[in-house]
C-alpha cells in the first residue's frame, strides 16, 4: 500500500471576480436558520448558504443572511437575526419550527430594502412579503421520511413534503439542487446543482497521508449512519489493515482505535482532511445532493458510498466512485485501500467533472434566475 501522490495535479487557488460583473447589482436577503460555526456542528445546508452568499457578493451583489447563528469567519456578507431564537433553541421548539412555524417566522423579517429573497428554509408564506422569492429545495422531505428512524420524524417530514409540493406549485422561483429532487417534486421549475469553492477544495498531493486513511462527514445517527461505519471500521476494516485510520467529521462518538473525531472545523481544515484521506466513505441512505461527494472529488480523493439518489447522480451511477450495498462496503473499501492504481483512476475521473460544480458557476445560475424574477416582478 502506498499513498497516492504522483499523478494528481495541484490546482492553483481561484481568484474571485474572475467573471464579468452582472448587468446590475441586487440587494438580496437570504433566509437560512443556520450558518457554519467553528467549534459547533452544522450541516451541509448551512455551508451551502454561506458559500452561495459569498459567491453572490463576489459577483457584485449585496447579501444579508437572516439567521440564528453569528456571522461566520470568512463571511463577505452581512447577517441579521431572525425572531424566536429562544424558542427554536429548545428541542420541541426546533421541531415545531422547521417546516411549520418557520413559515411564519420567515415573515417577521423586514424585506422592504431588498430586491429579492433567497430561502434555504420554510418559504410557503414568503410571497406575502411582496418580493420575488427563490426557494432552494435541498432534497425531498418524503425521502427524509422514508429514511427516518422514528415514527415521529417520519410524520413530521411527511407534513413538510406536502408544503414542499405547495411551495413549488405556487412559487415559480423554486430551485432543486439535483435532478432527483425534481423527481420527487415535479412542480420544481429549475435545477441548479450545489457548488464548492474549487480554490479551497483542490488536490494537494503532498498532504496525502502515509497511512491508509478514511474520511467521513456526517452524523453518527439517522440516515448518515456514522455508528454503522464505526462498527464496520472496528470489526472488519482495521483488522484487515491494522494501520488504517478513520476521521469522522461529526459529534464525538465511542472511543475506537484508529478513529479521530472532528467537530465544527473550519472549511480550510476540512479541505486538509479530504486532501489527506485515501478514500472518502459515506454509508448514507439518503442525500438530496451530497456536497461532501463533490468536496472529495475536487481534492482528488476517491469516494465509496452506498447508493442513494444523491450519490447516484453526483457520482454518475458509479463512474466517478464506487457505489456498493452494505454487504460489500467493507470489502470494497479494503480492496481500494490496497489498489493504488484504482485510486488514481477514480481520482482522475472525479477531477475531470468537478468544474461543473464550481461555486462561481452556481452563483451565476442563481444570478440569472434572480435577474429574470426581479425584471418581471
Amino acid at each position: 500500500m502506498t499513498a497516492s501522490t504522483a499523478t494528481l495535479p495541484r490546482s492553483a487557488p481561484r481568484e474571485p471576480h474572475a467573471e464579468a460583473p452582472p448587468l446590475r447589482a441586487l440587494r438580496l436577503a437570504m433566509f437560512s436558520y443556520g450558518l457554519p460555526c467553528d467549534g459547533s456542528k452544522r450541516g451541509g445546508i448551512e455551508q451551502v448558504a454561506h458559500d452561495l452568499a459569498n459567491a453572490l457578493v463576489d459577483r457584485g451583489h449585496s447579501v444579508t443572511v437572516f439567521t440564528y447563528d453569528p456571522r461566520p469567519r470568512g463571511a463577505r456578507y452581512g447577517t441579521a437575526a431572525i425572531a424566536g431564537r429562544r424558542l427554536v433553541s429548545t428541542w420541541l421548539g426546533r421541531r415545531m419550527t422547521m417546516g411549520y412555524l418557520g413559515n411564519v417566522l420567515a415573515l417577521t423579517v423586514d424585506y422592504r430594502p431588498f430586491d429579492a429573497i433567497i430561502a434555504h428554509g420554510d418559504s410557503l408564506l414568503l410571497p406575502l412579503a411582496g418580493k420575488p422569492v427563490v426557494r432552494i429545495m435541498h432534497g425531498s422531505a418524503i425521502e427524509e421520511a422514508r429514511a427516518a428512524t422514528s415514527v415521529g420524524r417520519a410524520l413530521l417530514q411527511s407534513g413538510v413534503y406536502v408544503q414542499e409540493l405547495l411551495t413549488a406549485w405556487l412559487q415559480r422561483g423554486t430551485v432543486g439542487v439535483s435532478r432527483n429532487t425534481r423527481r420527487f417534486n415535479p412542480f420544481i421549475r429549475h435545477v441548479i446543482p450545489n457548488g464548492v469553492d474549487l480554490g479551497v477544495f483542490r488536490p494537494e498531493p503532498a498532504r496525502r497521508s502515509r497511512r491508509p486513511t478514511l474520511l467521513c462527514v456526517g452524523a453518527l445517527t439517522g440516515r448518515k449512519r456514522g455508528r454503522w461505519l464505526l462498527d464496520l471500521f472496528d470489526q472488519v476494516i482495521r483488522p484487515a489493515l491494522p494501520d488504517a485510520e478513520l476521521h469522522m467529521v461529526s459529534m464525538p462518538g465511542p472511543a475506537v482505535h484508529g478513529v479521530t473525531y472532528h467537530v465544527g472545523i473550519a472549511t480550510e481544515a476540512l479541505a486538509r482532511l479530504y486532501q489527506s484521506a485515501w478514500i472518502y466513505v459515506s454509508p448514507s441512505t439518503y442525500e438530496g445532493f451530497g456536497v461532501p461527494y463533490i468536496e472529495a472529488l475536487a481534492c482528488g480523493t476517491p469516494v465509496v458510498a452506498t447508493p442513494n439518489p444523491g450519490s447516484r447522480e453526483v457520482l454518475e451511477g458509479g463512474r466517478l466512485g464506487r457505489l456498493v450495498p452494505d454487504d460489500q462496503f467493507a470489502e470494497t473499501v479494503c480492496a481500494l485501500l490496497t489498489d493504488e492504481r484504482a485510486r488514481h483512476s477514480l481520482a482522475r475521473e472525479g477531477l475531470s467533472r468537478v468544474e461543473a460544480y464550481d461555486i462561481r458557476r452556481t452563483a451565476q445560475s442563481y444570478e440569472a434566475l434572480l435577474m429574470g424574477l426581479t425584471s418581471h416582478g
